[in-house]
């Protein structure tokens, strides 16, 4: 597993320093937010296991092959470790949709590479992550929020058998905050 794993690296490396920047579909920029999280993986199952992470939240993006009724998206990049051993790094988009002056409910969608070392087994290193956060925006501009989160390979291994985090939210922003 840790030979695919490390090969799905060296392939994503590859590939993203042969695309030009200028012919990139997104310009990401500086990261906008940082957030960390922690929580209890398996949340939804045995709850056994405890996890921390990390989120680099990008400025909202306007992808143009996409019809004008999606909403903007907002490009992020982060990890997760566990109390087994367990890592998994990925990259995806979120949208925010604004519930009243404080509340913001924020769908999520993202790939990345997992690695069980003692923890879950998920069927493979590539495993998609699919979430939404309920957050209160406080007056600083930062969020406090909770998370529910699924990993899945989707089917692409034999094996699939999913996991749910639920994990507490807190994001600042790194430069003046937009409201």
């Amino acid at each position: 597993m840790r030979i695919y794993a490390l090969s799905a690296c060296v392939f994503l490396a590859i590939l993203l320093l042969a695309v030009p920047a200028e012919s990139a579909p997104i310009r990401l920029g500086a990261p906008e937010y940082v957030a960390a999280s922690s929580g209890v993986f398996e949340a939804l199952r045995n709850g056994d296991a405890r996890e921390i992470g990390g989120e680099l939240r990008f400025a909202p993006r306007r992808l143009k092959l996409l019809p004008r009724f999606v909403p903007d998206l907002i490009p992020v990049a982060g990890f997760m470790a566990g109390s087994q051993g367990t890592l998994y790094f990925y990259g995806g988009f979120r949208v925010d949709y604004p519930l009243g002056e404080r509340w913001v409910a924020t769908p999520s969608w993202g790939v990345g590479l997992y690695e069980r070392a003692d923890g879950k087994r998920l069927g493979g290193p590539l495993e998609f992550r699919s979430g939404i956060e309920l957050a209160y925006r406080l007056r600083d501009g930062s969020r406090l929020g909770v998370c529910l989160y699924h990993l899945s390979n989707a089917g692409l291994f034999d094996f699939n058998p999913g996991s749910e985090s639920l994990v507490l939210t807190y994001s600042a922003g790194l430069r003046r905050q937009r409201r």
